[in-house]
């Protein structure tokens, strides 16, 4: 009897679990395309508060910290920022998330800190350059995920038109459901997948992901 209350345990606990558990891809797509400020920013903080090592908590981090720049609220944009720059993966960097913490730094009135900043960026951004490592085996573009594979196609054809060729859809059954997501041909390096990415600057939103 013991023996199976356990078992009715585990298949509770499992349960809970995974009613719990999210789809990032998907939770992110959804809150980017919210007009609801504060609603956005409570989907964003649910992905930061998995903790995973995933993309997704990352760009949520600086998505929080852009609509906090935008409300005045400089001293917490700053603060996101900080950790955005120093330690988000090196392919989710770009100058741009640089230059707001400069920006956020100099409205916060924290000049010395903005010099400080601005020095350790730019030495980080060689370490990381130097030491960039991975065990993943599969490096691929992603462009976006969806429960829908019409929408996924919809993204497909809208990539295509941008003369975006190399595209397809994967669909992996994930957490209980099936997921389309839309990515480029697999690379067997990030290094690969990251010079194909350059190719995409300013034609469309994407982040490199591997396993």
């Amino acid at each position: 009897m013991k023996l199976l209350n356990n078992f009715f345990l585990f298949i509770a606990l499992s349960s809970c679990i995974f009613a719990q558990s999210k789809n990032l891809a998907l939770d992110y797509e959804r809150a980017t395309k919210l007009t609801n400020a504060n609603e956005a920013l409570e989907i964003y903080q649910g992905i930061i508060n998995t903790n995973e090592d995933s993309d997704y908590v990352w760009l949520s981090k600086l998505k929080k910290a852009e609509m906090f720049y935008a409300k005045g609220s400089y001293i917490t944009s700053s603060n996101l920022l900080k950790e955005y720059n120093l330690n988000a993966p090196a392919h989710l960097q770009n100058q741009s998330s640089k230059d707001l913490l400069y920006k956020s730094l100099d409205a916060a009135g924290e000049s010395d800190s903005l010099k400080v900043y601005q020095k350790l960026l730019s030495i980080n951004k060689i370490k990381k350059n130097k030491s960039k490592k991975s065990t993943n085996k599969v490096w691929f573009i992603q462009f976006g995920a969806f429960s829908s594979i019409d929408n996924a196609k919809i993204l497909k054809n809208s990539l295509i038109k941008k003369e975006i060729n190399i595209v397809r859809i994967d669909q992996v059954f994930k957490n209980g459901k099936m997921i389309y997501y839309v990515r480029s041909n697999h690379y067997n390096s990030y290094d690969k997948a990251l010079n194909q990415s350059k190719k995409l600057k300013n034609k469309t939103k994407f982040t490199i992901s591997g396993f």
